[in-house]
């Protein structure tokens, strides 16, 4: 058998795999929501997009914990109404389009537990931390001290498998980044702009 048809056996296995791996994964691991949702140009309307989106969740232990308008986005979180502990965050476009979609990040790399239903990511639960809250706030404060000065840690809210934080400056809200429950690791949320506002539900 010659090299060129070789490749070409295996270009069609490889299809074949793709294929099916897809057909699988869309049996195994359904979609967070299924029907796209309006974005918003102010933040009721950031608000009620995050709420029709709580409804195709359709989840009872789920609520809005808050939005936050930044320039680029609004900027949405979920909670388990019987933990307190984050469920998920997401983000809303701002330029009054269908877009609500999963933040990037830490909430799509090491969401250990809603990360798994939406088939981003596996691993332990939260309760396997080994970082408390007060430490991913030290680990925080030391990033912005090198990256940031003048900055500081607001506060620290638990999500599975990490933490996310909020920063601020000159006596207002600057911006957020997240730790690692595991690792110590942080990632700063460098796609949300500058600050605007907030509007908190709990």
């Amino acid at each position: 058998m010659s090299m060129e048809r070789r490749r070409e056996d295996l270009s069609v296995l490889l299809i074949i795999t793709v294929l099916v791996a897809g057909i699988i994964m869309a049996i195994l691991v359904p979609p967070l929501y299924t029907q796209p949702t309006r974005g918003a140009g102010t933040m009721d309307e950031a608000v009620k997009t995050a709420q029709d989106f709580l409804g195709l969740v359709n989840d009872q232990n789920l609520a809005i914990g808050q939005v936050v308008e930044f320039k680029n986005n609004f900027y949405v979180t979920y909670y388990e109404k019987s933990t307190g502990i984050g469920a998920f965050e997401m983000l809303v476009n701002n330029l009054g389009t269908d877009a609500i979609r999963p933040e990037p990040g830490p909430n799509m790399m090491w969401n250990t537990k809603y990360g798994q239903m939406m088939g981003w990511t596996i691993g332990d639960v939260f309760t396997g931390a080994t970082i408390t809250a007060d430490q991913a706030k030290a680990y925080a404060q030391g990033y912005v001290d090198a990256r940031l000065p003048g900055a500081n840690v607001i506060d620290a809210r638990p999500f599975y498998g990490y933490y996310t934080v909020d920063i601020g400056m000159n006596g207002k809200m600057y911006g957020m980044l997240s730790v690692n429950a595991y690792t110590g690791q942080i990632w700063y949320h460098v796609w949300n702009g500058e600050y605007i506002a907030t509007r908190s539900f709990v």
